[in-house]
């Protein structure tokens, strides 16, 4: 029986591409004035690609784009950015659009909780932008304690906050590597978000959701079975 649903943040409840893109989209642009519209584009549709979905330091994910567009920026750009990255990416954080309507169905029968890794400061801010605390019984930013998924003591410190056995958690994600391998070590039951449904993960067999309502079958089916 579950009875408790767990979701990461960035990408999962937010529609962290899109906040992506429109933070490298304004502080980009003066760099690449002389560029057309279209040309711009695909230098935006580059950084998209180099940023990996955010599961690597901005520093890091910075490396490629200098080596393709390093002529255009100031020598000063990465000591600059990074800074303004992380104390301004906050601000265009936006949900995805089922999010509120997932969020008002499940509080009614499941406990609810936020389990994200990252900056404490950073993700605390993202998550009050969009005015959803309310929502959840916990939440924890792996920046508060010092452990990151996919650790499994992250997991199991959250199903003892929420007073129930791990057993009992579902855990939403979209990163494989942090929320569906923690929950499988910590024995919670995991959903991977994942926008490509063709996707290979051979090993894995469990389930798979492109958009936020497609949790509702998964828990009619897991309680039936209980």
């Amino acid at each position: 029986m579950i009875k408790a649903v767990i979701f990461d943040f960035d990408g999962t409840l937010s529609n962290r591409m899109k906040n992506a893109y429109e933070v490298f989209r304004d502080y980009f642009r003066p760099f690449f004035k002389d560029m057309n519209e279209m040309e711009y584009e695909a230098v935006l549709q580059d950084m998209m690609y180099f940023d990996c979905n955010g599961i690597i330091d901005v520093d890091v994910r910075l490396i490629p784009f200098f080596r393709k567009y390093g002529s255009y920026l100031p020598s000063d750009f990465e000591e600059k950015f990074v800074p303004f990255y992380y104390e301004n990416m906050y601000t265009y954080t936006m949900l995805r659009e089922e999010t509120i309507e997932v969020l008002e169905n499940l509080k009614k029968k499941y406990k609810l909780a936020i389990l994200s890794n990252g900056d404490s400061s950073s993700q605390h801010n993202k998550i009050k932008k969009v005015n959803i605390e309310g929502y959840f019984d916990e939440v924890i930013v792996s920046g508060d304690l010092g452990i990151h998924k996919p650790d499994a003591r992250i997991f199991d410190i959250m199903a003892k906050r929420l007073g129930v056995k791990n057993e009992e958690c579902l855990m939403i994600g979209d990163v494989f590597a942090t929320d569906i391998l923690g929950a499988y070590r910590a024995n919670m039951t995991p959903v991977w978000v994942v926008s490509d449904p063709l996707r290979p993960a051979e090993s894995y067999k469990g389930y798979r959701i492109e958009d936020l309502r497609g949790i509702y079958p998964i828990l009619e089916e897991l309680n039936k079975a209980a």
